[in-house]
């Protein structure tokens, strides 16, 4: 039988056009329509297959049976069904023994009924999992599903068809960006048997949002913090969050070995940031320095070494660069802060490269810096450092040559002994070499560069920043820069750095460098007193990073002190990294010049992922008081609409010579944080 078209062009008063492909097709008296055997219709917004349909063209009713297929043609729902009826005109129907998808959900139900972009769904099932991969359901016994949310009623979620939770209601959002509830976190450490954050999402508008987030322990301070964030422009941000909590009195066990001048009941960090391109400005203070180690969870936020709030402008001209800066810094390591250094506040203004004459070019730095803390040393400073600049080429090289005229003035000095002024000139020559190789596939770049420094007087300034290191000087620097590239993949980049000092001693100020990883929280390093030493042959920095194959590297961070055989410091990390997974071995040593050991930590870090499951395991060590400072574990199982996290950790803390062990647990249904995407820009 061949099949049959019939295209129904209404008058105007009806404006609209429908058409029907079937195998059989037949028009009765009153204007009805029967389609019989792979029919296929097309309405304006809708597609619609099935085995039998019933058309009337008046009311605009379409009846349809056996293997009912519908489709929005805008792609936001697709249902199958035994049986379903639509009225074209007012946007309404039902479905019997459907099942199908509206937006990122998939729907079964015995009766769907819909209304607009409302449907009524009576005894089904929900899921996000693809049809194929059904693991996680929420059965209902009815539900209501908008364009924004979808709400469910007596709800029994079922992970591989068993049963986990009874809800009398669940809401969840449709599309992007929707109001709701994120996943929650739960979790246990040494102090609280019980710890449970709740988020609540709101999208205020596309350009706006915030997040609510409930925090609960059993023993611990409990309490909740408000985060917004507003894109007011493509570069133009505004951040805000407040966390407020309160603090069980009398103080419980974790304030052991704490200053209990410290402890407040109520415990607080107010943080905002407002960034207007050239003026920013920010906020970020807390109660007591204890906060962040109570009530944040991830290393990484626990271990902050300071806060900063600031205000910030800069004002970039043709001939001139002004800046503006006070900031004020939280050392969460300190009991009271009075020690903090400060710099409120720090104004400059620079004068750029102008060329004078042909070669020659000058520029200056103009600043004011306060520097200000209650206890300690403090003082303001003006400093003046014009600048002349002049490249020579001589037999067929460039030397570049620098005066810079320091000056510089200290006011409001509580430092006695100390010089309240300097003014001196710092001579700078470099020359650089450049040499570049290719054997076959393989490139050499080396930059070769001689740099002769030259002082001749130093002051007893105070000491706040390195434009304070106004020291005699008369020496000579080398700098190797390699770069290696085999087919055009780099594998050698290599950094070395040493030099001769012709006074017979140098200005050395040793630091401390601890790991910084992922999972081991920020980087801290710590600038002690500076050391004169009394020899001639200056330290030898080496900076190196090899990957002699796609899949292993090695860098490396040491500084070697020639005079008594000894590296002062050593940050070196090797890296294999796999098809699925990845191990790291770490190893961070520094001392001063007289032997003493300031770091000695060692680091493993690995991770690894088999098919569904990522895991995750990092241990740092040190060696000077043998104690695993921290060790963590990680895995994290990715199923088809739902994803499990535990985190197992322990921390040592140094002063309660013992480690506070902590587990969290992660469950994210249906996805939902994909539902809740950064802001537009």
């Amino acid at each position: 039988m061949l099949r049959t078209t019939l295209s129904l062009i209404l008058s105007a008063s009806y404006a609209f056009c429908l058409e029907i492909l079937s195998d059989y097709l037949e028009r009765l008296p009153d204007e009805t329509v029967i389609a019989e055997g792979n029919v296929q219709a097309y309405y304006e917004k809708y597609y619609i297959e099935a085995d039998y349909v019933k058309y009337h063209p008046k009311s605009r009713e379409v009846y349809a049976e056996g293997n009912v297929y519908v489709k929005s043609l805008d792609g936001r729902m697709e249902a199958w069904a035994k049986v379903a009826f639509l009225n074209l005109k007012e946007d309404s129907g039902y479905f019997i023994d459907s099942h199908g998808r509206f937006e990122k959900f998939y729907l079964k139900a015995q009766r769907v009924d819909k209304d607009r972009e409302v449907y009524t769904v009576q005894k089904g099932d929900i899921t996000t999992c693809p049809p194929d991969k059904k693991e996680m359901t929420l059965c209902f016994s009815h539900a209501k599903v908008t364009d924004k949310y979808v709400f469910s009623y007596s709800n029994s979620l079922r992970l591989f068809s068993v049963p986990l939770a009874y809800l009398p209601l669940s809401v969840f959002p449709v599309g992007e960006r929707r109001s709701g509830l994120l996943p929650p976190l739960l979790g246990s450490n040494t102090y609280n048997t019980f710890i449970y954050q709740q988020p609540v999402y709101w999208a205020i508008s596309q350009d706006k949002d915030t997040t609510l987030t409930f925090d609960i322990r059993d023993k611990q301070a409990s309490g909740f913090s408000l985060e917004y964030r507003q894109a007011i422009s493509h570069k133009k941000d505004l951040q805000g969050a407040v966390s407020i909590y309160k603090e069980p009195t009398p103080p419980g066990k974790w304030w052991e070995g704490r200053d209990l001048t410290t402890f407040r009941e109520n415990r607080y960090r107010l943080k905002f940031d407002l960034d207007l391109g050239d003026f920013q400005t920010g906020l970020d203070t807390i109660s007591d320095p204890y906060l962040l180690q109570d009530v944040y969870l991830h290393t990484k936020e626990k271990t902050v070494p300071y806060l900063t709030s600031y205000v910030s402008y800069k004002k970039d001209a043709d001939k001139f660069l002004f800046t503006f800066n006070a900031r004020k810094f939280y050392d969460t390591t300190s009991p009271n802060n009075k020690q903090t250094l400060q710099r409120l506040p720090e104004i400059g203004i620079y004068y750029k490269d102008t060329p004078v004459f042909k070669d020659l070019y000058f520029n200056a730095t103009l600043a004011y810096t306060n520097f200000y803390r209650e206890e300690g040393p403090r003082a303001s400073r003006i400093i003046f450092f014009p600048e002349l600049s002049l490249p020579v080429n001589f037999l067929g090289r460039t030397f570049y040559s620098s005066f810079t005229f320091e000056n510089g003035i200290y006011l409001s000095s509580n430092l006695s002994g100390t010089d309240k002024s300097f003014s001196t000139v710092h001579f700078v020559e470099r020359l650089p070499l450049f040499f570049d190789r290719r054997w076959g596939k393989t490139d050499f770049k080396n930059v070769f560069e001689v740099v002769y420094s030259y002082r001749p007087k130093g002051y007893n300034n105070p000491r706040f920043d390195t434009l304070d290191n106004i020291d005699k000087e008369n020496q000579i620097k080398f700098v190797l820069r390699n770069y290696t590239a085999y087919d055009g993949r780099l594998l050698l980049s290599w950094y070395l750095e040493g030099g001769y000092s012709f006074l017979g001693s140098f200005s050395y100020a040793p630091f401390q460098y601890l790991l910084s990883l992922p999972f081991a929280g920020q980087q801290l390093s710590t600038t002690f007193n500076k050391t004169v030493v009394n020899k001639n042959l200056m330290p030898i920095r080496s900076i190196v990073s090899l990957s002699p194959l796609p899949f292993l590297s090695l860098s490396s961070d040491t500084l070697y002190d020639p005079n008594s055989s000894r590296f002062l410091n050593n940050t070196s990390y090797l890296s294999l990294n796999l098809k699925n997974s990845n191990i790291t071995l770490g190893y961070v040593a520094s001392k001063d010049f007289f032997g003493n050991r300031l770091t000695d930590q060692t680091l493993l870090s690995a991770n690894t992922l088999y098919k569904h499951m990522n895991i995750n395991l990092g241990v740092v060590h040190d060696n000077r008081i043998n104690k695993d400072l921290l060790r963590q574990l990680r895995l994290d199982y990715t199923g088809a609409c739902w994803s499990l996290g535990v985190l197992l950790r322990d921390t040592y803390d140094g002063n309660r010579k013992k480690y506070i062990k902590e587990v969290f647990l992660a469950f994210n249904v249906f996805d939902l944080q994909r539902f809740t995407l950064p802001l537009k820009r």
